[in-house]
């Protein structure tokens, strides 16, 4: 193979992972919805023995806006961002492997809070995990 036939070929490889990353981004992409929402916060840790619903209404249009104002919410900026450490006084435990989890509707969350979109209706779940 020759230099001018390698050079295509890394052009095309890079178009084609150029191509692939924009049909990501656009299948990813959930649209905010603006003004009030109605959704429910739940708290859970088998640890503390603590459970609670709690709803809420709010404006902002993500998760991590949202966390951010609300009182309960324990959390710090990182280096990536917003990072929950916890709920009233129940904090993730490291050295115990304690860590929060984040659900949308029962599912695990793929994304961040900061990426997850706020919509009314649904229900946004920490549940406090122990082991990775």
């Amino acid at each position: 193979m020759n230099k001018k036939q390698k050079t295509t070929l890394i052009i095309a490889f890079v178009a084609v992972l150029a191509v692939i990353g924009i049909i990501a981004a656009a299948l990813n992409f959930r649209e905010t919805q603006a003004g009030k929402k109605t959704f429910t916060v739940e708290v859970v840790s088998e640890r503390d023995e603590f459970s609670e619903k709690v709803e809420c209404t709010s404006d902002a249009e993500y998760l991590g806006d949202f966390l951010r104002g609300y009182e309960p919410c324990i959390w710090e900026d990182s280096t990536y961002g917003f990072y929950l450490k916890g709920f009233y006084e129940m904090e993730e435990d490291l050295t115990n492997q304690y860590w929060w989890s984040v659900l949308v509707n029962g599912e695990s969350a793929v994304t961040g809070a900061e990426q997850i979109v706020l919509e009314d209706g649904v229900t946004y779940s920490f549940v406090l995990m122990q082991g990775w």
